[in-house]
């Protein structure tokens, strides 16, 4: 044994035919897979584990799930590259790149075949409120200050239709879009922005929609530059070949698929966070 000492565990385990410790290549450390806090951290650790199994088995590494703190913290995580894998909205994706630089895209929503979303302004179902130009002097409801569809695009819905935010009587982040619907629903706020599937999720506890916003790109998955290029393929070719809805809904309602994206294909969004000199990470 070359003068080594063996634990008395392994000796006896070794005299009853265990062949030892493997010798070779070192197990491959787990990756994480880091996600925004757009939902509670239990919700979102269960909709996403399906995927993450997936993954693992597909790139035969584990992959496991971590919720960021916030909005903020999460931004700044991805842009300085301390994740290996994440998952980003289209507005912390754009104010990213355009803080830190180009990031690995893997590909991006598809929902009911389709890789755009839109933002809806919505109000009570009873309310008179006929057009956004109506809610100057009115109680807002945004989402998250990084929120794309539930602060920046509704942001620029009102702007066009001539409502700047100091000519509403009141507005505020209320976190996560179902607490901007409760808000709304409450009699809280006369109106409010969320993404298309919070409306639907709500819509039948008294709201109806305002206004639709023009499509935007969805979210998206990125890669850490650190994440070997055959690794980066083999997760791409992954994700596009996934269409088993048991592992896409629990993440988005609707959710068919993930496809390839680019980065040109974020400019418009560009354009409106640049209206609102919201380019780069705070």
């Amino acid at each position: 044994m070359n003068g080594k000492r063996f634990p008395l565990l392994t000796l006896l385990l070794c005299l009853l035919g265990w062949p030892g410790p493997a010798v070779g290549a070192p197990a491959q450390q787990p990756l994480t897979l880091l996600v925004h806090p757009y939902q509670t951290a239990a919700s979102l650790t269960k909709n996403f584990t399906p995927l993450a199994e997936y993954l693992s088995r597909a790139v035969n590494i584990p992959i496991r799930i971590k919720i960021s703190e916030s909005y903020k913290a999460h931004m700044h995580a991805v842009g300085e590259e301390q994740f290996d894998l994440a998952f980003l909205g289209p507005a912390p994706y754009v104010q990213i790149t355009h803080t830190y630089g180009p990031k690995t895209i893997l590909g991006r929503l598809e929902i009911n075949g389709s890789p755009y979303f839109r933002g809806i302004i919505i109000c009570r179902a009873n309310d008179p409120i006929t057009s956004l130009k109506e809610l100057a002097g009115k109680k807002f409801a945004f989402g998250d200050p990084n929120s794309t569809m539930s602060h920046y695009v509704p942001r620029f819905m009102l702007d066009e239709a001539g409502v700047k935010i100091t000519d509403l009587r009141e507005h505020a982040f209320l976190g996560m879009h179902a607490n901007v619907a409760l808000g709304v629903i409450g009699g809280y706020y006369d109106a409010g922005g969320v993404m298309e599937n919070t409306f639907d999720a709500y819509k039948d506890r008294g709201l109806r929609v305002l206004a639709k916003s023009p499509p935007i790109p969805e979210h998206l998955f990125v890669a850490a530059k650190h994440i070997p290029a055959e690794t980066v393929a083999a997760l791409r070719q992954a994700l596009r070949s996934l269409r088993d809805p048991l592992i896409l809904s629990p993440i988005k309602e609707k959710l068919t698929g993930i496809v390839p994206t680019d980065d040109k294909d974020y400019d418009f969004l560009r354009r409106i966070l640049k209206k609102f000199d919201k380019l780069r990470v705070d």
